[in-house]
């Protein structure tokens, strides 16, 4: 439904109110042009009447005037020298009731038609119910002996004059008028299709201002409306990749805020249990067993864990500590293998001996980024593949795969931003504090999907010992 809002009605109200306005004006000037022709006609007629009959010198009984009105489509009245009707084409009660001109037309000044002489205008005159445009002239032939006729009046009626007018204005009015019903009628389709457009467009940019910076404009036409849409697209590409760094600046924020509310907690609570277990692995009398012993390490590396959420907190990095790479592998593995035992998870090691030669500049944080990708194969999958190698003379790649069913896709672009996670248990800060650590070491974090396994690949740099002594030295 059109409202006095609607650009429909806005561009067709102007276009058709100029058009019938044209159209009138073209209808009035043809009739005004149709009236004049007709006028000159009706004139043309009289001057051929006048010359015809003005000499004649038959009588001009009432059977020859009912011929003459026949042949000449108009009326006729004789007048006597006493300006007494004589006879007439129309009843006579109806002539004798008006005022009939007489003989010169007294009081109408003649027109002057060139090459013709004067011309009378004609007079207009109503009988009965019918108007007339009476001419007048002087019979100037002698008649027969009972012919007294002096004066002749013809009659041209109103109407036919009128009807020419009406006839010359009525084409040029149906034509305007109909050409004004094809263009409104083709005009509102294409503006209704524009306004289509618009409306697609309106509703995608209300979405995007919803936040959804994900919507398509789905219009790529080549006109002003297509390229306004690409422009809208590029601004929707723009304004997702700044909430996108938004949302992580504030993830990293409220990161480093709840880091380290959790970690001076986290803290206390662990330095309490690793102090019980020592205690008690003091009072035993033999030898402490593997759990006994797996429990400590990783209180100690939870322990570690919780500094560098301190660290992370305060917006510093932990303090470097170099450690040998095969090291630190080994001692992921020796305290999650009775994990992956009592989980019945298949964890199968393949460490090169390339890893035995070469430092990285913070064994903890290292340590504890691996530790985290293999306990979350653990938690994937059940045949877990954990390879490490020095792949390039100054980096170390670790890789570790997990036959699970793979990362959700709703997580999947978003993996290693705060608080992004697909467990329910889950909060989200294992792998950002994982890339953390790979960029704090140079390093870098991937993963990908093949062969029905996820693998995620942590690289770092790395020194070899002679480097790092002679540095050292």
């Amino acid at each position: 439904m059109l409202t006095h809002h609607s650009l429909t009605t806005r561009i067709l109200t102007p276009l058709v109110v100029a058009a019938t306005l044209a159209a009138i004006g073209v209808a009035w000037t043809s009739w005004t042009l149709g009236r004049r022709w007709a006028m000159e006609e009706m004139t043309d007629r009289y001057l051929w009447i006048e010359s015809a009959i003005g000499t004649s010198t038959f009588p001009l009984t009432p059977p020859v005037l009912q011929s003459l009105s026949q042949l000449t489509g108009t009326q006729w009245i004789t007048v006597d020298e006493s300006g007494e009707v004589l006879s007439s084409t129309l009843p006579l009660e109806t002539t004798a009731a008006a005022d009939v001109p007489g003989a010169g037309l007294p009081g109408v000044d003649p027109r002057v038609d060139p090459g013709r002489g004067p011309v009378q205008a004609p007079v207009d005159l109503v009988l009965g119910s019918t108007e007339f445009f009476a001419f007048a002239f002087d019979r100037r032939g002698a008649g027969g002996g009972s012919d007294r006729v002096s004066t002749i009046v013809v009659l041209f009626a109103k109407q036919n004059v009128d009807a020419v007018a009406k006839r010359a204005a009525v084409l040029p009015l149906l034509t305007g008028l109909s050409t004004i019903a094809v263009v409104s009628v083709l005009m509102f389709l294409l503006t209704s299709r524009l306004i289509g457009r618009l409306k697609r467009l309106e509703s995608q940019v209300d979405r995007i201002a919803a936040g959804d910076f994900e919507s398509e404009l789905s219009d790529a036409g080549p006109d002003e409306i297509g390229r306004l849409a690409k422009a809208i697209s590029t601004m929707a590409d723009q304004l997702s990749a700044l909430w996108d760094q938004i949302n992580r600046q504030q993830g990293a924020k409220l990161l480093h805020q709840i880091s380290g509310g959790m970690a001076h907690q986290l803290r206390n609570t662990l330095t309490g249990a690793k102090m019980a277990m020592e205690l008690h692995q003091g009072k035993l009398k033999q030898t402490p067993d593997d759990e006994v012993r797996v429990a400590l390490r990783q209180l100690e590396i939870a322990e570690e864990y919780v500094g560098r959420l301190l660290a992370l907190g305060r917006g510093q990095d932990s303090t470097d500590q170099p450690q040998r790479v095969s090291a630190c592998l080994d001692d992921v593995r020796s305290t999650h293998q009775p994990i992956a035992d009592h989980l019945r998870v298949d964890l199968n090691w393949s460490i090169d001996a390339s890893t035995q030669t070469v430092l990285v500049k913070n064994g903890a944080s290292f340590s504890a980024a691996v530790s985290n990708l293999v306990l979350n194969a653990m938690q994937a999958g059940t045949t877990i593949e954990v390879t490490a190698d020095v792949d390039q003379p100054d980096r170390c790649l670790v890789s570790v795969s997990d036959d699970g069913p793979g990362v959700d896709a709703s997580v999947s672009q978003t993996l290693f931003d705060p608080f992004v996670t697909s467990k329910p248990e889950g909060l989200g800060l294992g792998l950002p504090l994982v890339k953390r650590t790979a960029e704090s070491l140079g390093g870098s974090i991937r993963w990908r999907r093949g062969s029905e396994k996820t693998t995620f690949e942590l690289a770092v740099n790395v020194s070899s010992e002679r480097n790092t002594r002679e540095s050292t030295e």
